[in-house]
């Protein structure tokens, strides 16, 4: 008898990145739930990949599966993640990068949230992320702050998307079958793909959110220029132009059909957006000044006070 898939298919998207792998190889085997099938996509397979599956033969019991692709347009995030998705077959599919790790108790709570109500009636399932900013790998991936990056998340809803992409793509868990209505990643964006997935996902199905971090997002701000780089700080400048590059897409469909839709609602989000960024910098400027003057009143009340003992 043929052995079923596994349940759970998770994705690790890496480019020669052994220290980062290993780590997050450790988090996987660490799940409690054993029902998942681990897929390395990677354009070349480097020797360093070999000899950690290799030291980690046993533990891993036959469920890795190394995924080899040619990136036609080098830096496409999506392409790899399509690739694997289309090689595998599961119930749930859920990416956990490279540089990403999880909570031990990760998997299980998350299908379980999926298989019992209101689950049963959504197509994914995400949670909270903490944030873990280290140092680099050359002074060893050093913890310095951590703090949750959605503390407020409980529920989410399309017009909660369309502000900012509300979750880490390691904190999502999704049914297979939702990906008829939603489709794949776009692989013609180096970053945010997984923003424009997300907001094509909550255009035809609803997600269930677990007010709980299971999810580890670690963050290097001060590598800018390196392999080990994020995304979010090494490729600001292409944050911002696919950004705007999603908004008009969506907003140039809206145009051509004569209706409001998602590019309606992404490009007043937009503008929603930053009018509280210059808000929230009138509001700091004029907390400076209001404890600046705070000061001068209590520097000259000292003085007025002291006038007196001089006379």
């Amino acid at each position: 008898m043929a052995t079923p898939p596994a349940r759970v298919a998770v994705i690790t998207r890496t480019i020669d990145r052994p220290e980062f792998l290993r780590r997050c190889l450790a988090s996987l085997l660490a799940q409690t739930y054993p029902h998942w099938q681990w897929i390395i996509v990677t354009p070349n397979p480097e020797p360093s990949v070999t000899r950690l599956l290799a030291e980690n033969a046993a533990a891993l019991a036959d469920r890795v599966t190394v995924l080899p692709y040619a990136a036609t347009t080098p830096g496409m995030r999506g392409l790899p993640l399509n690739h694997a998705i289309t090689h595998s077959d599961s119930e749930f599919i859920t990416v956990l990068d490279d540089d990403d790790t999880w909570a031990p108790r990760f998997l299980e709570t998350m299908v379980a949230l999926l298989d019992r109500p209101p689950g049963t009636l959504a197509a994914g399932a995400i949670c909270q992320t903490e944030v873990i900013e280290e140092s680099s790998l050359q002074e060893g991936l050093v913890p310095q702050r951590t703090y949750t990056l959605n503390p407020h998340l409980r529920s989410l809803s399309l017009a909660q998307l369309a502000v900012i992409n509300q979750f880490c793509i390691h904190a999502f868990l999704y049914r297979r079958t939702a990906l008829a209505a939603t489709g794949l990643y776009p692989e013609d964006y180096p970053v945010l793909e997984d923003w424009h997935f997300n907001l094509r996902f909550l255009l035809h199905h609803d997600v269930v959110v677990l007010p709980e971090p299971l999810t580890y997002y670690h963050q290097r701000p001060h590598v800018t220029s390196t392999s080990e780089a994020n995304s979010l700080f090494g490729e600001i400048d292409a944050h911002k132009f696919y950004e705007s590059k999603l908004i008009n897409h969506h907003l140039r469909q809206d145009l051509a059909t004569g209706r409001s839709g998602l590019g309606q609602l992404l490009a007043t989000a937009a503008q929603n957006r930053v009018l509280q960024d210059r808000l929230h910098t009138i509001e700091g400027k004029l907390r400076i000044i209001s404890e600046k003057t705070g000061k001068i009143d209590a520097r000259t009340k000292d003085l007025k006070s002291a006038l007196p003992a001089k006379r």
